[in-house]
């Protein structure tokens, strides 16, 4: 019995595996591999930082008003460059601002970042914070969107101490079918990392905050006009009950 074989058709190819008959157009099975390897290729960070990043930084260069996300989502903000340690679709330049931005003094005029921050290790994030101070312009904006650790903490507090059922209203319960008040601050305080992320990069969460600790950070790296924001200026996900925002202006 025959595992394998191959036979002409006229233009076209069979090939038999295993009783499975497979036909196709010689070209057309050459043009679907080429463009397969193609996009592997265009898709790959060396690629991207190489030939496509470059154009993309010159274009932006021109513009007179710069905005820059760091740790982008699946979807663009309208105006937005971005900024990521991966690659995914939106992406404009890879790098680690945890080693620096790749960007000279005063290149942007608003930095915005939702849900990044707490992935930062606690004791490196006021390094990014004072990295981003200084690549904003003189009078330029962060806009910075955390999970609120004081909130959450207190909402467990009160559901062990008082019996306080408030933190359902948060209604995110990964995990915790039981709704238990302890396995429900473990996950929102350390997040998931059951294989969600790129290259190592899980989804732990690795810093806490609440808007008296990170408005001090932000005030200690330079930054005045500290505000918090409210929920109408998220610009991106509003993830609801628990989301901090904070702004600041560079001096």
């Amino acid at each position: 019995v025959k595992i394998f074989s191959k036979k002409k058709n006229g233009n076209k190819r069979v090939i038999s595996f295993l009783g499975i008959r497979i036909k196709y157009k010689k070209r057309s099975f050459l043009r679907q591999i080429y463009n397969r390897l193609k996009m592997a290729v265009v898709n790959t960070e060396f690629y991207h930082k190489k030939y496509i990043e470059p154009e993309i930084r010159r274009k932006n260069s021109l513009k007179h008003f710069r905005c820059l996300e760091i740790d982008p989502g699946l979807e663009r903000i309208k105006g937005f460059e971005t900024i990521n340690v991966v690659k995914n679709s939106v992406t404009d330049y890879i790098a680690d601002v945890q080693k620096g931005i790749p960007f000279e003094d005063g290149t942007f005029d608003l930095i915005y970042n939702s849900h990044f921050l707490e992935h930062i290790v606690w004791y490196k994030v006021k390094d990014v914070l004072c990295e981003i101070y200084r690549v904003l312009k003189p009078g330029g904006r962060i806009e910075i969107w955390v999970p609120d650790g004081l909130k959450i903490a207190k909402a467990f507090v009160d559901a062990e101490y008082y019996n306080s059922r408030d933190f359902e209203s948060d209604g995110w319960f990964y995990r915790n079918d039981e709704k238990d008040a302890c396995v429900w601050v473990n996950g929102r305080i350390f997040s998931y990392g059951d294989g969600i992320g790129t290259k190592g990069h899980w989804n732990f969460h690795v810093g806490l905050f609440s808007e008296r600790y990170l408005s001090l950070l932000l005030k200690q790296c330079g930054f005045d006009h500290i505000r918090r924001l409210e929920h109408k200026e998220c610009r991106g996900y509003d993830h609801g009950w628990i989301n901090l925002g904070i702004c600041a202006v560079k001096r």
